[in-house]
């Protein structure tokens, strides 16, 4: 599977989010600043409801549409058979669906003041996930202590362990709210069991 997702495709897919993203927010920033300053606690407010937002959809879509979904589970189930592997998806098509699904709808019904905060704090949230997700795939884990190896160890919980749990990559909050969360004494004695 490394062969096949190694590809010059793949890797403009991959490695976009790490452009397209801020290239994305910044624009969206810069496009109604006016509205952000001239609103700015409500804006605020909804830029840190996006970011919250952000962690229940990641925990959703991972529990649901990547687990359980045969459109999406077949690509997730390459992911992990081959976590390194460049799998993503390519930020043409999420930037659009972020766009549509959040700004649009909550434009119409909040106005551009909440709907850009929202978007901004979905957004920021989703290429926060994509960083995290490729450090603990790609790169060599620091102090044991430190919170990106906690997050690594969570989800590295979620790859080995035969539960099934651990959905959050970059906030455990909804495991513990939905009981999916697998502690690390119970995936060693589950370890024993298999």
């Amino acid at each position: 599977m490394e062969a096949v997702t190694d590809t010059l495709h793949a890797r403009i897919s991959y490695y976009g989010d790490f452009v397209a993203y801020p290239a994305a927010l910044t624009a969206l920033l810069l496009l109604h600043v006016g509205t952000l300053q001239q609103h700015a606690m409500p804006s605020l407010a909804a830029l840190a409801g996006g970011l919250l937002l952000w962690t229940l959809l990641e925990y959703c879509l991972h529990r649901w549409a990547l687990h359980r979904m045969p459109i999406f589970t077949a690509l997730h189930a390459a992911h992990h058979s081959a976590p390194r592997a460049l799998i993503s998806t390519p930020p043409w098509i999420s930037i659009p669906v972020w766009l549509g699904a959040v700004l649009l709808p909550l434009w119409i019904a909040a106005g551009p003041c909440i709907a850009v905060g929202t978007t901004l704090g979905v957004m920021l949230g989703y290429w926060y996930y994509g960083i995290v997700h490729h450090v603990i795939h790609h790169r060599v884990q620091g102090s044991p202590s430190s919170p990106l190896a906690l997050l690594r160890a969570w989800h590295l919980r979620h790859h080995y362990c035969p539960a099934r749990g651990n959905f959050g990559v970059t906030s455990p909050i909804w495991d513990y709210v939905f009981g999916t969360a697998i502690e690390e004494r119970r995936a060693v004695s589950e370890q024993r069991l298999a």
